[in-house]
């Protein structure tokens, strides 16, 4: 077994212990990270950017949200079902950690939204090729924090999950982690330990304890396979409370989006129904996905239909897209009927094409005489350019009058699941009696139960931008602890 010392240990190196990992260090203090990946960046790698209030690439834009505009409307958004403190110290450290990050090294295409109606918080990263953003952009980020992380001497064991933190309620002293590929054991003796290992949305059996879905039926996460949660268990065996758990919830998609680009297009502000036939809600809104997982997870079955006929297909092809996205750089038009037909052949449950309104209900299993009143109805709505019933935007009415028609089922997704541990504003971990455990602190999304049930799209950016900032808090206050106990 390897002996080890260092001021901090930190447990894996996606976004919250990478930045943990620099703030610590840039304070002076010797940090050992373990992950058990083979590389750094975790589910950040994945994602596109964190939220910035008042950074300054905001200001050059002339972007005018404040700090504490943000901060009361997202409060106000989850009914203060939340941290304030917390929020607070997040908030107004988020634009000075997007100037840190630029410092660092790190380019952002610029401060973007996510949908019309959010605020242009999202900080979203330029990638190293120069190429526009899209999916998987913060990879670009975190090269460059675990980059400087190296520079500065901090130690990473890859390939090396910890196993064990040493210590209990009374205080933490340490870790131990056994390396996959040799059998290797490390015993790291530190004064501090941080866990930020990025949650349990990849562990089925976690998802239905804790958060009520069933993984792979009617929840469909997109987090890593390496996120099972043993961050949150090594913590609980610690004495650590339990902490608000719940998935970060989005639309799911029962097909491959990587497969199939059209699904892009039924998400188009087109009529929405759920299995009996009705028409459910304002379908604009459903622009924000969390707000569309709300409304799906209140459906039968957690399953809503998105409908269009070839007539809007024709539309959407001539004069573009309602609500275009700046980050998905793809035409969902193209080669539509050859896409959707291979869909329907491989998901017939999921995806249907018909000749009539009839064959379309009938292979949707939901009521036909629902679904063509429905339908009546909502062309009824169209024609007369005025939804008395969901007060949808006139520019979104577009009556279905096609030769076919085409649906696509929806459920429940996730970008990953939220919470596990609790801690104080301060990061640092709780006991059951709400009494920190001494030297321990957590960060990014095991400690995240900011939420209260709803993502905040309004202000885009928000995990990310929560793992980053309360990693780099938590590595300064760890720090401190450190520093404190000479």
């Amino acid at each position: 077994m390897q002996k080890l010392t260092a001021d901090i240990g930190i447990i894996a190196a996606g976004p919250a212990g990478l930045c943990a990992a620099v703030a610590a260090a840039e304070k002076g203090a010797s940090v050992v990270v373990f992950e058990k990946a083979a590389n750094a960046g975790g589910t950040a790698n994945m994602g596109m950017g964190p939220l910035g209030l008042e950074s300054r690439q905001q200001k050059e834009h002339m972007i005018g949200i404040t700090k504490e505009d943000a901060w009361r409307t997202f409060m106000n958004y989850v009914h203060w079902h939340s941290d304030a403190r917390l929020m607070r110290e997040y908030y107004w450290k988020s634009g000075d950690t997007i100037d840190w990050l630029e410092d660092m090294g790190v380019n952002f295409f610029g401060p973007m939204r996510y949908s019309p109606d959010s605020e242009q918080t999202w900080h979203v990263v330029q990638p190293d090729d120069g190429s526009r953003p899209g999916g998987r952009a913060a990879a670009s980020m975190t090269k460059v924090i675990y980059n400087r992380a190296v520079e500065l001497g901090v130690e990473f064991h890859f390939g090396t999950p910890v196993k064990k933190i040493l210590g209990d309620k009374n205080g933490v002293h340490g870790l131990y982690a056994v390396e996959t590929a040799t059998g290797e054991e490390y015993e790291l003796e530190s004064k501090a330990v941080i866990v930020c290992t990025g949650g349990f949305g990849a562990n089925p059996e976690m998802v239905r304890q804790y958060a009520g879905f069933q993984t792979g039926t009617d929840m469909f996460p997109l987090c890593g396979p390496d996120v099972v949660g043993e961050g949150i268990r090594m913590a609980w065996e610690v004495g650590a409370k339990h902490g608000r758990m719940e998935m970060e919830g989005i639309d799911g998609q029962f097909l491959p989006m990587q497969t199939y680009h059209f699904m892009d297009l039924f998400t188009q502000c087109n009529l929405v129904v759920n299995k009996s036939g009705y028409r459910i809600c304002d379908e604009s809104v459903m622009q924000n996905t969390a707000i569309a997982f709300k409304i799906t997870d209140y459906q039968q079955d957690k399953i809503v239909w998105h409908i269009l006929d070839d007539k809007l297909v024709k539309y959407y092809r001539k004069h573009g897209l309602d609500i275009a996205s700046e980050v998905r750089h793809f035409d969902p038009t193209e080669n539509f009927e050859e896409s959707i037909a291979d869909a329907a052949e491989n998901y017939p449950k999921y995806c249907c094409i018909a000749d009539s309104p009839e064959e379309l209900a009938e292979k949707m299993g939901v009521d036909v005489q629902n679904f063509l009143e429905t339908l009546e109805e909502y062309n009824d709505t169209c024609d007369a350019n005025f939804d008395d019933y969901f007060c949808k935007p006139r520019k979104y009415l577009k009556a279905y009058r096609g030769k076919k028609w085409y649906a696509l089922a929806k459920t429940c997704g996730a970008y990953g699941s939220l919470g596990g541990i609790k801690t104080n504003w301060k990061l640092q971990v709780i006991t059951d009696e709400y009494k920190p455990i001494p030297g321990f602190y957590g960060a990014g999304t095991d400690i995240n139960e900011t939420y209260d049930g709803t993502y905040m799209f309004y202000l885009p950016g928000n995990t990310m931008g929560f793992a980053v900032n309360t990693g780099r808090m938590a590595g300064e206050r760890a720090a401190d602890y450190v520093f404190d106990q000479e």
